[in-house]
């Protein structure tokens, strides 16, 4: 028995050496791959926004073709927020956004006039709304996007003649947008947007109501907006 055991361990010594030498040889274990993140736009979000517009009045009286169309330029500030939804394949994200703003559009115009201190003439567009499709291509955190859909406004015209006439009228409007910009990813909820729109809104015909001795004859009124917004998104997964 005792020489059995010696037998074993005999053999056993002379394959450590082999051993030994086939771990020594043995390749290295390989590390696996660390997985990287890649950003997804998926989700839905909800911003804020700010920055300039213009519009762009041309007006013709009905009653007198011959005289053709004068036209006018507005300027403002314009603030407010956005609702969407993004869904991104591959480096393709397709959206859908809705977007409403205050608008401080407004000109003031006017002059003396015989038998009267003068008339002052005030055009307002008091709000922007615009329901968007979206189709943009991804470079990771950033996103060069196009938009482009419905569009709402209302613009105000009011008169005065400084004799106790007046004239006011309200005037909501349906059109089209289209636009684009730029977003960036700067935090993995948090985004920042720069964007440019176009809004056309056809030609209507406007009456305002008077007051007093002022008399307004009907105008077509066609209107186009251009903006510049910068706004800031935030993202749920």
């Amino acid at each position: 028995m005792r020489a059995k055991l010696y037998s074993v361990l005999a053999l056993l010594a002379g394959a450590t050496p082999g051993l030994a030498a086939d771990l020594a040889n043995s390749p290295a274990p390989v590390k696996a791959p660390v997985a990287v993140a890649i950003f997804s736009w998926t989700g839905i979000y909800v911003g804020g926004e700010v920055g300039g517009g213009q519009s762009h009045l041309s007006g013709m009286d009905p009653t007198m073709p011959a005289a053709g169309w004068t036209s006018v330029n507005t300027n403002g500030v314009i603030a407010g927020g956005q609702l969407g939804f993004n869904y991104q394949i591959g480096n393709v994200v397709l959206g859908a956004e809705g977007s409403y703003a205050w608008s401080g559009i407004n000109m003031t115009a006017g002059g003396p006039f015989a038998g009267g201190p003068g008339l002052t003439i005030s055009d307002k567009n008091d709000y922007v709304a615009t329901a968007t499709g979206r189709l943009g291509y991804a470079f990771d955190r950033l996103l060069v996007y196009g938009k482009g859909g419905a569009a709402w406004t209302r613009d105000k015209l009011s008169a005065n003649d400084g004799l106790g006439g007046t004239a006011s009228g309200s005037f909501n409007r349906t059109g089209w947008t289209a636009g684009g910009g730029i977003e960036y990813a700067f935090w993995q909820n948090l985004s920042v947007k720069l964007e440019y729109d176009y809004l056309r809104f056809g030609g209507i015909t406007e009456q305002p109501a008077t007051t007093g001795n002022l008399g307004v004859t009907p105008a077509v009124i066609k209107l186009d907006m251009q903006t510049l917004m910068i706004g800031l998104n935030y993202r749920f997964f």
